[in-house]
């Protein structure tokens, strides 16, 4: 009998760039996205830019796994990302993983 079957997992990244800076890092994730998007578990990545707010970003992922989650933090290609993005950045990009409160029949 195998174990329990884990839902994927939801991430929400609030990114605040330096004043002016949102097209550059939105250049730099382009830059990385196809191959972000081919790792395995990868169900999801997608960057939006705020309404009205031209200095935050949100990054919207969706991961399989936790294995798979923590395997994208420890790429070679998403540390290269990040130490790119660094001096874009006001702060450090704020992350949560989510879990469901309710869920809805699709």
């Amino acid at each position: 009998m195998s174990g329990p079957v884990s839902a994927p997992l939801d991430v929400v990244a609030t990114i605040e760039v330096r004043p002016g800076r949102a097209d550059a890092v939105v250049e730099i994730v382009t830059q990385h996205l196809e191959t972000i998007r081919a790792e395995e578990g990868c169900l999801r990545y997608d960057l939006y830019r705020v309404r009205r707010d031209d200095d935050t970003l949100v990054m919207v992922e969706q991961w399989a796994t936790k294995d798979a989650l923590r395997a994208h933090g420890e790429a070679d290609h998403f540390r290269a990302m990040s130490a790119q993005l660094a001096g874009e950045l006001a702060a450090a990009p704020v992350v949560r993983v989510l879990e469901p409160a309710v869920r809805f029949a699709t």
